[in-house]
């Protein structure tokens, strides 16, 4: 079929007129067709919303842009009447430094889509607007599925112009507008709690509440708040900016009788929704949830999760109180090192009535000794002027608490570091803090994080509408590794460790079973049984739910992924290093899904981080994951053309995504095929993937079965390749594939694995 094309400028022209524009109704022409629309879901980037597509400008600032974060973005025109569509022509935003992803449907009636342009990639090479041609197509509405580009997840269109032929269709004299949601400061939604716009699966959060009468604040735990808790009252997301908002009044209860103040604070908590590890321990001694300092004694250290570490926070205090006793009033801490009974250091905020800017200083109680203060910005007078460089209520800053050790002589002293950090960029830095005298060099001590607000003010004659507001926008902490993490990496292979340090690189593999997981015991970690191993998050604390004899990768509606880590395997020729998976799939099962079920193995290159959970996001990439040399495959879910389903297969690339398994754009596609295939509900499969080293290069394998019943494989060759060291195996599966909930305790929440076994094996 020969595509008439008109000129850009002839295509605005007529757009922008008044005049209906039509095809003749034998539809023996290709003439331009209006669009009356083009929306989307309200997820837009700042003023690039669908309607920029058809104003016949083509400026790049007039353009359409969404951020896929892990699933396709839709753009959706509608041309007003069922007509006669023959091509599209698409202006892609960067279209000639950059291929994009797409594919096309048409609708009649706007809910049933048939697809008439297969997933494909734009030309790469003009800015105009580029041809694709349809087979003749009756719609009135017409579906872009954008998937990201080459270089990054945003999918961003310039101008659409759509051919064909007939009714007429006035243009409507203004645009139809979609109403921008979702998205406020620092890309957070503003419509979803905070545990999906912060990774809170290392952290508890108490209020000010005593809902359930104890006479105590309560309290509300990691996997709670990844769920999505949340309290209208005390935590809650910001409808204006996306921020996590701690709300504290001085009327709630407090946590303790020994307590004298209230608080809407998190605390971090090291286990990360592992609720078999105690909070803490009973005479102050340090555990899996809890880390010390460098200088601590080993025992101490081996016994904790963590040594030294920071904590950084971007946010903004909303309301001090302004009613009280002078030493109270406008005062609240906004980040802590919490020892077992001291603070090495409360931050505060403290901003008086009378003055325009608020204050920022430190205190630190130590374990012996008398309490010291630091004033960073402004006083901390109880009748300070208003400091002349002092921070407004509203304005945006950061801080940085930093532990780290500093070597002496024969020993190590904890120093103790603070920043803030302006929101014009300038650096307030308090001079290091020597805390060799404070006492915490001990064996019965531990230390923790907190942020949030920590009201300091308890004598408000209003204490109902009195209170402190602050803001996060950004937090996050992290460690070293404890000494005992770093020993077990160390220890040697033929020792019985299956989690052994990368140093073993040139150690070639041994024939035979690394593990064969069969979660009999009802766990997710390396257990007595000789053939268990550890399992681990990829994305989010809530991916894993473990019930005797199987263990769930929990996605549902939402994409995420789990990895356990091995005995680094540096493969021979003719050795393969293989899993295979025997999984059940839940009630639901999406339809349409590319790529969606995604395996890999990778080097773990030392990274002592990927010996535990590690969550990532597209608003939270990880670094650990970055540049990890390995190969995915990946599996196709019931898609709407079946004889397309493909198993593809990816190198992993240099790349700076962070996400591991959770996105495409960090691998190179080598190649995909197989017999076609389907998925149903409440069925049991096995996958295979397998490694094998060749002389000429790295062999990828991936297959699929059913009751012993091959269903699909496909296998590529990756000539030259040096990437033959494995020490990682993980699993992935996209958003809306595998299930209806993506909530752990649901039986429709994603894929039940009941056996995982790993192994090398000699090849003919």
């Amino acid at each position: 079929m020969r595509i008439r094309v008109l000129k850009p400028a002839l295509v605005f022209l007529l757009v922008l007129s008044g005049t209906p524009v039509f095809a003749n109704e034998a539809c023996d022409g290709n003439d331009v067709l209006t669009i009356v629309s083009a929306t989307d879901d309200g997820l837009y980037e700042e003023t690039h919303g669908p309607e920029n597509v058809i104003d016949g400008n083509l400026d790049p600032e007039s353009r359409w842009s969404s951020q896929s974060e892990g699933a396709e973005k839709s753009l959706l025109l509608n041309l007003g009447a069922v007509q006669t569509v023959k091509a599209l022509s698409i202006a892609w935003h960067k279209g000639d430094s950059c291929k994009a992803d797409f594919s096309i449907s048409a609708s009649t009636n706007g809910t049933d889509y048939q697809p008439v342009v297969a997933k494909r990639q734009s030309s790469g090479g003009t800015l105009e607007l580029d041809p694709v041609e349809l087979e003749k197509t009756e719609a009135q509405f017409i579906r872009i599925d954008a998937f990201g580009n080459e270089d990054n997840d945003w999918n961003s269109i310039v101008e659409v112009a759509a051919f064909g032929c007939g009714d007429p269709v006035e243009k409507p004299a203004t645009p139809i507008l979609t109403e921008r949601k979702g998205t406020g400061l620092f890309n957070l939604k503003v419509n979803v709690p905070p545990g999906e716009n912060f990774d809170l699966s290392g952290w508890y959060v108490t209020t000010p509440a005593d809902d359930d009468g104890d006479g105590k604040a309560d309290s509300v735990y990691e996997n709670e708040l990844v769920a999505g808790w949340t309290d209208p009252r005390y935590f809650y997301t910001d409808p204006a900016t996306g921020g996590m908002v701690f709300r504290s009044t001085p009327a709630g209860a407090k946590t303790s009788k020994n307590t004298n103040y209230t608080r809407t604070e998190l605390r971090g908590m090291l286990r990360r929704g592992d609720y078999s590890i105690e909070t803490r321990i009973e005479g102050g001694y340090p555990n899996k949830n809890n880390w010390v300092f460098s200088s601590a004694p080993a025992s101490a250290q081996s016994a904790a999760a963590g040594v030294d570490g920071v904590l950084k926070a971007t946010l903004s205090v909303n309301q001090v109180t302004r009613q009280g006793k002078d030493g109270q009033i406008g005062r609240v801490i906004i980040g802590q090192i919490h020892a077992k009974d001291d603070e090495p250091i409360r931050l505060y905020y403290r901003k008086l009535p009378k003055n325009k800017y608020g204050s920022i200083y430190y205190a630190h109680e130590p374990a012996t000794g008398k309490e010291q203060w630091v004033e960073l910005i402004g006083s901390r007078n109880n009748r300070a002027q208003n400091p002349d460089d002092g921070i407004a209520l509203d304005e945006v800053f950061s801080y940085e608490i930093e532990v780290k050790g500093k070597p002496e002589n024969d020993q190590i002293i904890p120093m103790l570091h603070v920043k803030i950090i302006r929101d014009d960029g300038r650096e307030v830095v308090a001079e290091p803090f020597d805390m060799r005298n404070s006492g915490f060099n001990v064996e019965d001590e531990f230390m923790f994080f907190k942020a949030g607000a920590y009201s300091q003010n308890n004598s408000s004659p209003e204490p109902e509408t009195d209170f402190d507001r602050v803001i996060f926008y950004k937090l996050d902490y992290s460690h070293s590794p404890a000494p005992a993490a770093l020993a077990s990496l160390a220890t040697s292979a033929t020792e019985g460790s299956k989690t052994t340090s990368d140093s073993m690189a040139q150690t070639p593999a041994q024939v035979g079973v690394i593990f064969n997981d069969t979660f009999s015991d009802g766990t997710r970690d390396d257990g007595a049984d000789e053939t268990d191993t550890n399992w681990w998050t990829t994305t989010t604390s809530s991916a894993i739910e473990v019930t005797e004899n199987a263990l769930g990768l929990v996605s549902g509606t939402s994409g995420r992924g789990i990895r356990t880590t091995f005995a680094p395997q540096t493969l021979a020729d003719g050795q393969t290093l293989r899993t295979t998976f025997t999984f059940t799939t839940p009630a639901t099962i999406g339809t349409d899904r590319d790529s969606a079920f995604r395996v890999g193995f990778y080097n773990k290159l030392g990274r002592e981080k990927l010996e535990g959970d590690l969550s990532a996001s597209s608003k939270q990439p990880n670094k650990t994951y970055d540049g990890l040399p390995g190969y995915m495959i990946d599996f196709d879910i019931n898609l709407a053309d079946p004889s397309a389903a493909n198993i593809d297969i990816r190198k992993h690339k240099q790349d700076t995504q962070g996400r591991l398994l959770g996105t495409t754009k960090g691998y190179q596609r080598l190649g995909g095929g197989g017999q076609p295939y389907q998925f149903a509900a409440n069925q049991t499969y096995t996958g295979l993937m397998a490694i094998t080293k060749r002389a000429n290069g790295v062999e990828i394998s991936g297959s699929l079965s059913q009751d012993g019943e091959g269903l699909t494989e496909f296998s590529f060759v990756d000539e030259e390749s040096e990437v033959n060291q494995f020490g990682m195996l993980a699993f992935h599966v996209n958003s809306k594939t595998f299930g209806s909930s993506k909530k752990p305790g649901e039986p429709d929440n994603g894929l039940d694995f009941s056996a995982v076994r790993l192994e090398v094996v000699e090849t003919q």
